[in-house]
C-alpha cells in the first residue's frame, strides 16, 4: 500500500473522529496519522515492507482507539466490548486482541453526578427516602451499582431495606446509533472484513443487543420471568427486583451475599458440590436453549455469585445475575439446531451436513472437504457426551470412575484450531446471526464448568433434552 493510499485512509479516520462525541477519539484519529506518516518515511528509505507498514497502521490505529473509546464509557465502549465478542467468528486475531481490552473494568463516575441522575430520574419523594453508599459495587461500560438503604419515608426514620442499585450513566442512550455507525466506519476504512449482507446483519444484531441491556425495564421483567421458571430449580437462584425503584435506566434488586465462582473456598469445596454447581449450570443452558428459546447470551463468572453453607447459609446456592442480554430464539432455529447436536451426539454425519445447511452453516454446493470440515467441528464439540463418559452424574452431584474431567477440557481449543481451518476453507463466510449468541452461551458455559473443575458425564442428562418433544 503507497504512502498516498495511507494518507488518504488516515484523512477518512479523521473524518469519522470529528463525528465522536469527544475529542479524545479526535486525538486518537491524530496520533494515528502521526504514526503513519513515520511508518511511510520508514518505507521510502526502505527499513520497512508496505505489509508491515499496514499491518502497523490497523494495530496502531484499534490501539487509540481502545485507549479513548475506555474512557468514554456508553455505547461505544459497550459496542466493541460486544464486537469482541462477535469478531472471534470473523476479525484478524489480532484486532480482536485490541478490541478485548475494553472489556476489562470501567472507571467510575463520581457519585454527585450519578445522584442527580437518580433523583431526576425517581423524583424527589422517592430519591429522599435513599441512602446511597458512596463506595461503588461495581462500575461497567453502561452503568455503575451501589448499595443503598430505602426507608418507608422521606425522613429516613426506622429500619431500612437494603438493596443494590443499578443505574445507567447518563446521556449514555442519546449516542448509540451514532456510536456503533462509527465502529463500523473505521472497521469499514480499515477494511478489516469484506462487504456482505451478513456482516451488516451482525451490526443490526449488535445494536438490538445494545438496547436490549439499556432497558433496563426489560431486563426487569427478565428478573422476573426467570425468578419464576427456577422456582423449583434445587439450586439455582434469582435475586428479587423492585419495580418501586425501578425504571428504564435504574434497576432496584436484591443485594446478594455470596462469593465468585473462581473464590478459592468454592475451589475448595469437594468434587460432588462443585459437580452440583456444574449440573445447575448445565441445566440452566438446556432449559433455556430447548425448553424456553429464551438465552442469557453471556455467561461469564461475574454474572454468579456462590452460597456455601460454610458462610452461614442453609444450603449452598447459585445466584443468577445481570439479564441485559437476553435473547428470544426462533422455534425453527432451535428446532434445527437440537436437531443437529443430537445427529452429532449420535454420530451421524449425514444428518449433522444436512442440519448444518438448515442452519445455514453451509451451503448445497459447498465441497466434499468442507462438508468433512464441518462435521469434524461438530463432532468434536460433543465430545463431553461421548457414550463412554455417559455417568450417571444424577441431581446429587454424585460421578462415577469414567466421568468426563471438565478440568482438563481441551474441546474449546480444538475446536478453535478447527475453527481457523474453516475460517480460511469457507473463505471467512460469517456465521448465521442466531449462531453468533448461541456460540456466545455455549464457550462461555464451558468456561464456567472447567473453571469449577466438573467430573461428570452430561450425555444422560442432554439427551433428555434433546429428544424431549
Amino acid at each position: 500500500m503507497s504512502a498516498h493510499s495511507h494518507a488518504k485512509k488516515d484523512a477518512e479516520i479523521l473524518k469519522i473522529a470529528r463525528r465522536l462525541r469527544s475529542a479524545r477519539l479526535l486525538k486518537a484519529g491524530l496520533k494515528s496519522s502521526v504514526k503513519v506518516a513515520e511508518s511511510a518515511l520508514s518505507v521510502a528509505i526502505g527499513r520497512k515492507s508496505k505489509q508491515a507498514l499496514y499491518d502497523e497502521f490497523i494495530a496502531e490505529t484499534m490501539r487509540s482507539f481502545v485507549r479513548e473509546v475506555s474512557e468514554l464509557k456508553g455505547g461505544l465502549m459497550k459496542a466493541g466490548q460486544l464486537l469482541s465478542v462477535y469478531g472471534e467468528h470473523f476479525f484478524p486475531a489480532e484486532v480482536n486482541q485490541i478490541l478485548k481490552t475494553l472489556q476489562s473494568d470501567s472507571k467510575e463516575v463520581a457519585l454527585a453526578e450519578m445522584s442527580k441522575k437518580i433523583a431526576a430520574t425517581l423524583g424527589e419523594t422517592r430519591f429522599r427516602r435513599l441512602h446511597i453508599d458512596p463506595q461503588v459495587l461495581g462500575a461497567a461500560s453502561l452503568g455503575q451499582v451501589y448499595k443503598v438503604d430505602v426507608y418507608s419515608s422521606s425522613a429516613r426514620r426506622g429500619t431500612a431495606q437494603t438493596m443494590a442499585l443499578k443505574v445507567q450513566y447518563p446521556r449514555v442512550n442519546s449516542a448509540i446509533q451514532s456510536d456503533l455507525a462509527t465502529i463500523k466506519r473505521l472497521i469499514s476504512i480499515l477494511k478489516l472484513l469484506p462487504d456482505s449482507q451478513r456482516y451488516n446483519l451482525v451490526y443490526e444484531e449488535v445494536k438490538t443487543m445494545l438496547h436490549y441491556e439499556m432497558d433496563y425495564a426489560r431486563e426487569l421483567r427478565y428478573y422476573q420471568k426467570y425468578a419464576r421458571l427456577l422456582a423449583d430449580d434445587p439450586i439455582l437462584r434469582v435475586p428479587k427486583v423492585y419495580p418501586e425503584f425501578s425504571t428504564k435506566t435504574i434497576l432496584a434488586m436484591e443485594l446478594v451475599q455470596g462469593r465468585r465462582l473462581d473464590d478459592p473456598v468454592v475451589m475448595g469445596l469437594s468434587q460432588e458440590r462443585r459437580n452440583q454447581l456444574a449440573l445447575g449450570i448445565m441445566r440452566l443452558l438446556y432449559s433455556e436453549v430447548f425448553r424456553w428459546r429464551m438465552v442469557q447470551t453471556d455467561p461469564h463468572i461475574g454474572n454468579f455469585l456462590v452460597q456455601i453453607k460454610e458462610d452461614g447459609f442453609s444450603e449452598d446456592a447459585l445466584y443468577l445475575l445481570d439479564f441485559g442480554a437476553v435473547r428470544r430464539f426462533r422455534a425453527e432455529y432451535i428446532d434445527n439446531f437440537r436437531a443437529m447436536a443430537l445427529s452429532a451426539c449420535e454420530n451421524e454425519p449425514a444428518d449433522i451436513i444436512k442440519y448444518g445447511q438448515q442452519l445455514s452453516f453451509l451451503k448445497p454446493e459447498d465441497s466434499p472437504e468442507m462438508n468433512e470440515l464441518f462435521v469434524q467441528i461438530a463432532l468434536k464439540a460433543v465430545e463431553p457426551f461421548l457414550e463412554c463418559y455417559a455417568g450417571e452424574c444424577d441431581i446429587s452431584g454424585a460421578y462415577g470412575d469414567h466421568e468426563y474431567d471438565w478440568s482438563e477440557l481441551g474441546v474449546v481449543h480444538e475446536i478453535s484450531k478447527l475453527a481457523r481451518h474453516a475460517a480460511f476453507a469457507f473463505k471467512f463466510r460469517p456465521p448465521p446471526q442466531e449462531a453468533i449468541f448461541m456460540d456466545r452461551k455455549l464457550v462461555g458455559t464451558v468456561t464456567l464448568i472447567k473453571v469449577l473443575g466438573a467430573k461428570l458425564g452430561p450425555r444422560k442428562l442432554a439427551l433428555s433434552y434433546l429428544r424431549d418433544d
